[in-house]
C-alpha cells in the first residue's frame, strides 16, 4: 500500500468528521493491536486553546533529556505526518506505512461487527498514533486530546501527568453549554491519583476540577499559585521568560510567539517537572528554543503565517501584529470558511492592512469567498478578490512592503505553507477531506 491510497482509505472508508461518542471502540482496537499505548510514559493535555503548543513544548523538552519522544497532535496543518512526531520531526512515510497496515487489519476485523464497532477516523488515528510510539520503541509520549476529554479516543492512555491548559465556551453543540459544562468534559481526563497541572482557568471551571481532582485523589498544580513565570523581553523568535516552579529557570528563550506562549512555557515546564524530576537547565533552554509549531505566527519562506480562523485566535493574531510589527507596512491574504464569524474577523484584521486580497480557502466549507470580499470592504479601503490562493501569493511576491502575511483558515495556511516549501501543491490535498 502507497502512501496515499492509505490517505484515501482514511478520508473515505473511515467516518471522517463524524464523531462517535464512547471509548468501547479505541478500547477493543488496541486491546487487538496489545496496547501499544502501554509501551510508553506519557502526559495528557486538553484545553480549549493552547493544547496544541503545551503538547509541542513537552515533546522537545522530553526530546532534549535524551528521551526517544513521540506523541499525536492534531489537527495537521500541511501533512498527516504532523500528527505523528518523532524526536521533533515528521514520522517517516515507511514508518507511517508500517504501522498503518497493523491497524487496518485490525479495524476492518471491527468493522465486520458493524457500524456501532467500526473505527472512526480519529479513533484509527489515535491507535496508529500509538502503534507508531511502539513500533519506534520511544520511551514518552506527548498527547493531544482532539475535542472535550472524557469521551476522547486519546482518553485511554494512563499518563504519568494530566493538564488542563484553559477552559472557554467551544463546540458547545458537543461539549455543552456552560462553562461548567466543558470543564466537566476536560476534567473527564483527570486519572486517579495522577497529579494535574492547570492553567489561567475561570473561577466556575476551576470548582469543577477541583471537585472532580478531589474525588480521585488526584494533586493539582496550579498556574499563579504553584507555579509562575514574569515576561522579560517579547521580540519576534525570541521571547524570554522567568519561570519559578520546583526550581528558578532564569532567560528561557521561547522562539514561538505571542503574549500566551509564555503562559504555555511555563504550564509545559511545570508538567515537565513532575514529569522528569530532574531537569536540565541547557537542555530545557535548548527545547524552547527549538520548539515550533507550523503556521502559528509563523515567518516561513517571507510571510508570516497565521491560522486566526475565529475570533479568540484573531484577537491574539491582532495583539500579537501589535507587539511585534506594529510600525511596519503589511499586506495580507485572507481566507475564511463560511461557516465562521467573517465580520468580527475580517473587523479586527482589515484595518491594521495597508492593502488586503481575499481568496478562497481550499475547502468544500469555502463556496461563499465572494461574500468575505463584500464584508472586507467595508473595513478596508485597498481590497481585492482573487479566488486561486497560489495567484494570490504569487501577485504579492515581488511587492516591496515590510511584512506579508497569510492569515485566515488553517486550510489556506497549510495550502500556502505546502506551497512555499515544495513550490507545488502535494498530491496529499487532492485527496484531503475538508
Amino acid at each position: 500500500m502507497e502512501f496515499i491510497e492509505a490517505l484515501r482509505y482514511l478520508y473515505f472508508n473511515r467516518p471522517y468528521g463524524k464523531i462517535k461518542l464512547g471509548l468501547y471502540r479505541i478500547e477493543e482496537l488496541l486491546k487487538r493491536l496489545n496496547n501499544p499505548e502501554k509501551t510508553f510514559k506519557s502526559v495528557h493535555i486538553t484545553g480549549s486553546n493552547g493544547k496544541g503548543s503545551v503538547t509541542t513544548f513537552t515533546h522537545f523538552l522530553m526530546k532534549e533529556h535524551n528521551s526517544k519522544t513521540g506523541g499525536y497532535i492534531s489537527p495537521h496543518l500541511s501533512t498527516i505526518l504532523e500528527r505523528f512526531p518523532i524526536n521533533g520531526k515528521l514520522v517517516s512515510k515507511e514508518r507511517f506505512l508500517n504501522s498503518f497496515k497493523k491497524v487496518k487489519k485490525e479495524a476492518e476485523n471491527m468493522d465486520k461487527k458493524g457500524s456501532d464497532f467500526s473505527p472512526s477516523f480519529f479513533e484509527f488515528a489515535t491507535a496508529l498514533a500509538f502503534q507508531i510510539g511502539k513500533d519506534e520503541n520511544v520511551d514518552s509520549a506527548a498527547v493531544e486530546v482532539g475535542l472535550g476529554g472524557r469521551f476522547d479516543a486519546t482518553n485511554v492512555i494512563q499518563p504519568v501527568v494530566s493538564s488542563i491548559v484553559t477552559v472557554s465556551l467551544e463546540h458547545t453543540k458537543i461539549l455543552g453549554d456552560t462553562i461548567e459544562k466543558i470543564a466537566y468534559e476536560k476534567a473527564g481526563i483527570i486519572k486517579k491519583e495522577t497529579p494535574v497541572v492547570i492553567g489561567n482557568v475561570p473561577e466556575p471551571a476551576k470548582n469543577v476540577i477541583y471537585e472532580i481532582a478531589i474525588q480521585k485523589n488526584a494533586k493539582i498544580y496550579e498556574l499563579y499559585k504553584d507555579f509562575d513565570f514574569e515576561i522579560v523581553d517579547l521580540k519576534f523568535n525570541k521571547n524570554i521568560i522567568n519561570y519559578y516552579g520546583e526550581n528558578t529557570y532564569k532567560n528561557v528563550e521561547i522562539k514561538l510567539n505571542g503574549i500566551h506562549q509564555p503562559i504555555n512555557a511555563a504550564i509545559a515546564l511545570k508538567i515537565f517537572e513532575i514529569f522528569n524530576k530532574k531537569l536540565d537547565e541547557n537542555n530545557l533552554k535548548i527545547a524552547f528554543k527549538n520548539a515550533f509549531i507550523p503556521g502559528r505566527f509563523e515567518m516561513f519562506k517571507g510571510f508570516l503565517l497565521e491560522g486566526s480562523h475565529n475570533p479568540q485566535a484573531t484577537e491574539k493574531f491582532v495583539e500579537n501584529l501589535n507587539i511585534y510589527f506594529k510600525d511596519k507596512s503589511k499586506i495580507g491574504i485572507i481566507g475564511i470558511l463560511d461557516d465562521k464569524d467573517k465580520e468580527l474577523i475580517l473587523s479586527k484584521i482589515c484595518p491594521l492592512l495597508d492593502k488586503v486580497i481575499i481568496t478562497a480557502p481550499p475547502s468544500h466549507r469555502a463556496t461563499n469567498s465572494l461574500e468575505t470580499f463584500e464584508i472586507a470592504k467595508k473595513y478596508s479601503k485597498n481590497v481585492i478578490f482573487i479566488n486561486d490562493p497560489i495567484e494570490a501569493l504569487e501577485k504579492i511576491r515581488n511587492i516591496e512592503v515590510d511584512l506579508k502575511i497569510v492569515a485566515g483558515s488553517f486550510y489556506l495556511v497549510g495550502y500556502v505553507r505546502d506551497y512555499l516549501d515544495k513550490g507545488k501543491v502535494s498530491d496529499e490535498w487532492e485527496i484531503m477531506r475538508r
